[in-house]
């Protein structure tokens, strides 16, 4: 179609109309036409006028803008209804300002258009044992949060996604990555690990705060142990040790946090009856032989076959 006629066409005109908020008379210049046979097919197709505003007034003025989209909340469709203009327009008048646009969660929240989710205790302890293992509660807004967590085993990949879908948690399709042998990381042979995430939730804001106040994990000082949040911790970060002589023995892995947060949670292990210690070395915690049987009868096995070995007290 030839530029001069580029006016008969809706999408055409409409973009130059609503998304650049061209005039009728500089459409009529660039059509080569007079702006009234550009308001003709306006009107035949059906395409609406804008409301006329003078400068400095409503979306045009920069305090009354910010007010609304930032104080009040409006979306950029909300506000461009009050004046019967395309949210793009809105949008372009927030570049103009120098307004920081909202993020999609923030927007998703003020709208009402995001995730919630009912957690049961059972939902929250089960979290919590992930949290003391792999698992991460990652936030891109202050409003909602995800879950993520990563395996070697596929089928614990898709008991993590399972067990969450059954508290009301809904997330994205597993993922599968490769990676090389790396000597230097303790990786002799290839091999491909698994990684999962939760779609974000209101409900799970609060982990991240008391997971990650400062934003490094800590472990809560109000974190109550009991079977469901140790069995999380020992699949995910636990061994059991056979030693040549002696009874076998239980690690708990837990040198990604600080040596007070180990220490507390050692001291919360031995008010439950077993013996157990942090290992200075590793900043780890070992549970004793004598204590090892007793342990593992308090947590359950668990619903997967790939982590039954280390229920497994006998050598292999």
């Amino acid at each position: 179609m030839k530029t001069e006629r580029l006016y008969k066409n809706e999408k055409w005109l409409r973009g130059k109309y609503w998304d650049e908020e061209l005039s009728l008379y500089k459409i009529g210049e660039l059509c080569k036409v007079d702006h009234r046979k550009i308001w003709y097919w306006m009107k035949r197709l059906n395409i609406p006028r804008r409301s006329r505003i003078p400068d400095n007034t409503g979306y045009k003025n920069k305090n009354w803008l910010y007010n609304k989209y930032c104080k009040e909340g409006l979306t950029t469709i909300q506000i461009g209804k009050l004046y019967g203009v395309y949210d793009t327009i809105i949008g372009r008048y927030l570049k103009k300002f120098k307004i920081p646009s909202r993020s999609r969660e923030e927007a998703a929240y003020l709208s009402g258009n995001i995730n919630h989710c009912n957690l049961s205790q059972e939902a929250k302890d089960w979290i919590s044992g992930e949290m003391l293992a792999d698992g991460s509660i990652q936030n891109k807004s202050n409003y909602s949060a995800c879950f993520v967590y990563g395996s070697k085993y596929l089928e614990y990949i898709k008991y993590i996604k399972d067990t969450l879908k059954s508290f009301g948690i809904e997330g994205e399709k597993i993922r599968k990555r490769y990676h090389k042998k790396n000597i230097l990381f303790g990786t002799k042979r290839n091999y491909y690990s698994y990684f999962y995430r939760s779609h974000s939730y209101v409900e799970l804001m609060p982990f991240r705060n008391k997971w990650y106040p400062k934003g490094e994990k800590i472990i809560p000082k109000d974190l109550k142990l009991n079977p469901t949040i140790l069995k999380q911790q020992f699949i995910g970060d636990g061994s059991l040790a056979h030693p040549k002589q002696g009874k076998p023995y239980i690690f708990l892995y837990t040198n990604g946090f600080t040596i007070p947060d180990v220490n507390w949670l050692t001291d919360k292990i031995n008010k439950l009856g077993f013996k157990a210690t942090r290992q200075p070395a590793v900043n780890s915690i070992r549970i004793f032989g004598c204590s090892t049987k007793e342990f593992l009868n308090y947590i359950g096995r668990p619903k997967v076959q790939c982590y039954q070995y280390k229920w497994a007290l006998e050598r292999r």
